[in-house]
C-alpha cells in the first residue's frame, strides 16, 4: 500500500521537474544539442558542469555525507524523465550506476575517496558489465580476474559501456577462481583501452572497454558482488524506463502541436479520426509507461520483494511503447519527420538503442519468467 501511495509526484518532485525542464529548455535547444553531438565528448562540458554544480545532478543518489543529494530511486526517476525528454547526452546515468555500486559494495575506503568526486562532477564513473549481446549475465566472455604479487588484474572486454570514453573510474564485474567479484579500475591504468561502439543513437555514446592485465581494486566478492551487480542492472532498467517516459512525453507534445497547426483539405490534420486516434494511443502509452516506471522505482526505493519483477516489467513496457510512439510520431510529422532537420529521428534512434542497451525484450521476458519461476 505504501508503494501505491508514493506513486503520485509530491510537491518537491514537481518543483524539481519544473526547474530541470525549464533549465534544459533554455540551455539545450535543438541547435545546441546537435552542436554538442559533434564534439569529442558528445556533450557540452560547460552545461554538464552547471548541471552538476548548480543542480547537483552528478550526486543524485549519493548520500549527503559524501556531498550528494541523497535522493531515492523514486526521486531520481523524476530527473531521468526530464533528461530523457531533452535527450540529454551527458554522462549522468553512467555516474549514477557507478555511485550505486560503490555504495552497495560497503567499502568505506573506496566510498570516502570516490563518492565526493563523483558527487561534485570532478570525476565521471561508469559500469562495464554487458557482454557483446548486451546482457549482464556471466558467460564464456566474462572478464577474468587474476592475482599477482602486485595485486589484482583483469583481462577481457565489456560492451555497451555508457560514457566509457570520459569515465575516470569503471566498476567491473569479473570472475575469479573463487567465483564472482566486483572491481574498480581507473581509466589511466596500464592495459586499459576504450573504443567507441557503433550504434544508431547519436545522443548517447557507448563504448567497448578492454582490460589487458589491467590493475584493479577489489570492491566485493562472492554473493554480495552478484547482488550489487543485480542492483546496478535494476537501476539501469529504472533509469531507462523513466527516460522513455520523458521521450514519449516530448513526442506527444510535439505531435499534438504539429497536427493542430498543419492543415489538409482546409482543416487541421488533427481533426481527422485516424490522426486523433494515434495521438490518443500515444497518451495511453505515456500514462502506462510513466505508471510502470514510477511503481518500479518506488518498489526499489522501499526494498519491496516485487522490485526486481517491477523493474523488468517497466523496462519491457517502456522499450516497446517508446519504439511504437517514435514510429507513429515520425509518420504523423509526414515528410519532415524523416529528415535530418527534424528532431523526431533522434528520439527514434534513442528508443531503439535504449532497448538494446538493457538487453532487449527477449532478455526481459526471460528474466520475468525466471523471477516468476516459470
Amino acid at each position: 500500500m505504501a508503494i501505491r501511495e508514493s506513486l503520485a509526484p509530491d510537491e518537491d518532485s514537481r518543483a524539481l521537474q519544473d526547474t530541470l525542464r525549464g533549465f534544459l529548455a533554455d540551455q539545450l535547444s535543438s541547435a545546441a544539442l546537435r552542436s554538442s553531438l559533434d564534439t569529442d565528448t558528445g556533450y557540452d562540458a560547460a552545461l554538464h558542469a552547471r548541471l552538476a554544480t548548480e543542480l547537483g545532478l552528478a550526486g543524485l543518489t549519493i548520500p549527503e555525507e559524501f556531498g550528494g543529494l541523497g535522493m531515492s530511486q523514486a526521486e531520481a526517476g523524476v530527473v531521468h524523465t526530464e533528461l530523457g525528454r531533452a535527450l540529454y547526452p551527458g554522462p549522468f546515468l553512467a555516474g549514477c550506476l557507478a555511485a550505486g555500486a560503490l555504495l552497495a559494495a560497503d567499502d568505506r575506503t573506496a566510498a570516502q575517496y570516490w563518492l565526493p568526486r563523483l558527487a561534485d562532477g570532478s570525476v565521471t564513473g561508469t559500469v562495464a558489465a554487458a557482454g557483446e549481446d548486451g546482457r549482464w549475465t556471466p558467460g564464456s566472455d566474462s572478464v577474468e580476474a587474476g592475482r599477482s604479487a602486485q595485486g589484482w588484474y583483469l583481462r577481457g572486454s565489456r560492451w555497451y559501456v555508457i560514457a566509457g570514453h570520459v569515465a575516470g573510474i569503471v566498476v567491473v564485474p569479473a570472475i575469479t577462481d573463487a567465483g564472482p567479484a566486483l572491481f574498480l579500475v581507473e581509466s589511466g591504468s596500464p592495459g586499459f583501452s576504450v573504443s567507441r561502439q557503433l550504434g544508431i543513437d547519436l545522443t548517447r555514446r557507448v563504448c567497448v572497454v578492454t582490460f589487458d592485465t589491467t590493475p584493479a581494486y577489489l570492491l566485493s566478492d562472492g554473493p554480495n558482488a552478484a547482488a550489487i551487480l543485480d542492483r546496478a542492472e535494476r537501476e539501469l532498467l529504472l533509469a531507462t524506463a523513466a527516460e522513455a517516459a520523458g521521450g514519449i512525453g516530448w513526442c506527444l507534445d510535439a505531435t499534438i502541436a504539429y497536427v493542430k497547426d498543419r492543415e489538409q483539405f482546409g482543416r487541421p490534420i488533427g481533426s481527422f479520426q485516424a490522426v486523433a486516434h494515434s495521438c490518443v494511443d500515444m497518451l495511453a502509452d505515456l500514462q502506462s509507461v510513466s505508471a510502470a516506471a514510477r511503481y518500479a522505482a518506488a518498489a526499489s526505493a522501499d526494498g519491496a520483494a516485487e522490485a526486481p519483477m517491477a523493474a523488468r516489467v517497466a523496462a519491457l513496457r517502456a522499450g516497446e511503447a517508446y519504439r511504437g510512439v517514435t514510429e507513429s510520431a515520425t509518420h504523423l510529422f509526414g515528410g519532415i519527420g524523416f529528415t535530418w532537420e527534424h528532431d523526431a529521428h533522434l528520439y527514434y534512434r534513442r528508443a531503439w538503442s535504449a532497448e538494446r542497451l538493457t538487453g532487449g525484450p527477449h532478455a526481459h521476458r526471460a528474466a520475468i519468467a525466471d523471477i516468476a519461476g516459470l
